[in-house]
This record gives structure tokens, sequence and C-alpha cells, in this order.
């Protein structure tokens, strides 16, 4: 108590280094520690999502900061100094922004859209890059391109429909995990185990075929 009481009265000069840091944000936090850091996730949040924010930047940056503030004093006892405390909880801060643009992204994109997506295109062509290097010769990129039909192929029958449509979401069209476990009104622990089933499956599949299951999967 005695400890705490001092050093709420003193008033410290400056909040640079990593122990200042921890200690005048330990609950309960300083505000004067509290305004400082959000100004600078303010600042870095701006210069970090400009790019991906259209408009409204400064709204969506002062919401995403006080949200980050919030997650930056619940994981306090996580930080190992391994970095600069600022490093360390603006890196938070960016996460948080980059999942948020990823929920706003697909808000009004449902799995069924995605899947008349994949229809609407050559599904055997869908993100042939992951297969394929942009250096690479004419036959390897046909080879890469029958292989890729091959897996394809193994998704379309031998996943069930959950399966598949977990996959496309995840793995091919990139959505977050969060958005499809909601989606699919499902636990994000239900969805993991759903993709791990869907891979064990694929991979026996290709060891079949003779495939190097771990490449494979490890480019899905």
């Amino acid at each position: 108590m005695l400890h705490w009481f001092k050093r709420r009265r003193q008033k410290p000069k400056s909040y640079r280094t990593n122990e200042e840091w921890v200690m005048q944000l330990s609950a309960p936090p300083e505000d004067e520690a509290v305004a400082e850091l959000r100004l600078i996730l303010v600042r870095g949040l701006r210069s970090s999502l400009s790019v991906y924010v259209d408009r409204d930047l400064e709204h969506f940056v002062e919401d995403i900061a006080q949200d980050a503030l919030l997650r930056i004093l619940g994981k306090l006892d996580t930080f190992k100094g391994e970095s600069s405390f600022a490093s360390w909880a603006m890196k938070i801060a960016v996460r948080q922004g980059l999942s948020e643009l990823r929920r706003k992204k697909w808000k009004d994109i449902s799995l069924e859209d995605l899947a008349g997506m994949g229809d609407d295109r050559n599904r055997n062509d869908i993100r042939s890059e992951y297969m394929t290097s942009s250096s690479a010769e004419p036959d390897q990129m046909t080879h890469e391109s029958m292989i890729m039909k091959k897996v394809m192929e193994m998704i379309e029958n031998e996943l069930s429909e959950k399966q598949k449509m977990a996959i496309n979401a995840l793995m091919i069209e990139g959505m977050p995990i969060t958005v499809v476990a909601d989606r699919m009104e499902v636990s994000r622990n239900t969805l993991y185990k759903l993709v791990h089933d869907a891979r064990v499956k694929l991979k026996k599949k290709m060891m079949e075929a003779g495939m190097d299951p771990d490449e494979m999967l490890r480019e899905l």
C-alpha cells in the first residue's frame, strides 16, 4: 500500500524505459502513462493503417487504439522485454487493427457467396500462385498446375460439405478464422478440429497418389 501511494504521488519524468512502462501501467495504471501510450498508438496506427483505410481513418484509429489499450493492459505479464515496450505494444495494436479490417472486409460475404465465387471461376485455378513460382519455367508451371488440379479434386471428392466450406474459406480465400467460425456457427476449437480432420484425409490421399503431403499442405 505504501509503495502504491508513493508511486501515485511521484511524477515520473519519462515513460521511456521498459521498467517504467510496466510499473506505471500495472494496476491501478497511471493516467499519464495511459494517455502517453494512447498517443503513441494513435500515431503509429495512423501511419500503419492509412494505406488500408479509405475513409474515417481518424475514427477507426481512435477505436482501435482504445481496444488495443485494454488488450495491452491485460497482457502486461506477457511482456518479456525482448524489444522496447512501445514496439511490443504497437505490434499488438496493429494486429488488432488488421484483424478488424479483415472482419470488415468479409462482413457482407457469406460462405455460400464464396462457394458461388468459386463456381464462377475455374476452381482448378484457385490460388494457383500458392503452388507456382513467378520465376518458374513453363514446363514447371504446367506440372505444378496439374498438381493443384489434383489437390482441388481431392478437396472436392474426399471432404465433407462442412470440411470443404472451412478449407475453401480459410485456406483458399483467406477468410479470418474468427469470421469463419461465426458464419458456420461453431466454436474456434470445433473449427480447428474440422480443419485438422480434413488435412488428415487430404494427407492420406496425397500419399496414395505419390505426392509429398507435407509440402502440399504447407502451400495450402
